[in-house]
């Protein structure tokens, strides 16, 4: 599928559910679900939260940026903090907000906006902001914990197969991570 309005309608009629009812799941309309899903527009931040809540799937699959529909974490137990995930991540990287705007592409205004919690950025700010911090958009909506991004298949594969993993396994394979580590 190639864009956000086909996987909503494809996992919205998996599941019988119709646009109004998603609409008010989500916290809009019918019709908004309707031109989201022909891709006359797209979805606000906290609209994407609301879908990606409903469906059980990260936004980044929604957006297209992850191939996974699964979720480490239950995102009610998550509450997303846009602004203070922006700027701890800014104050990891030692990066200025002027500098995160001109890598991003966004307006000094609306970043501003954005770290005082005033403005909302919608999906297309959003991605920008991930891309330019090197994280993902379900790090920075608080739907996962962990600000690193799964770059690879691979490396998906390996968190799969850890999460299976006994508490021995596990500890086992972190002792030959870190001898791997030092040769």
């Amino acid at each position: 599928m190639s864009n956000i309005g086909e996987k909503i309608k494809s996992l919205r009629s998996d599941i019988g559910v119709t646009q109004l009812q998603l609409g008010e799941y989500a916290g809009c309309s019918g019709q908004v679900i309707s031109n989201i899903e022909r891709g006359y527009t797209n979805p606000s931040a906290q609209v994407l939260i609301k879908i990606a809540e409903f469906f059980h799937v990260p936004s980044d699959y929604l957006l297209g940026k992850s191939k996974s529909q699964w979720i480490a974490l239950d995102p009610e137990t998550m509450k997303p903090y846009i602004d203070v995930r922006i700027s701890e991540l800014l104050a990891q990287g030692g990066l200025s907000p002027e500098q995160l705007s001109e890598t991003a592409d966004i307006p000094q205004e609306e970043l501003s906006g954005i770290l005082a919690g005033s403005v909302t950025p919608n999906i297309d700010i959003l991605a920008k902001i991930a891309k330019a911090l090197n994280t993902s958009m379900d790090f920075l909506i608080g739907s996962v914990p962990y600000s690193e991004m799964i770059s690879s298949e691979e490396e998906e594969d390996i968190i799969r197969y850890y999460r299976g993993m006994s508490k021995r396994g596990k500890r086992l394979f972190m002792g030959a991570l870190e001898n791997l580590k030092d040769k």
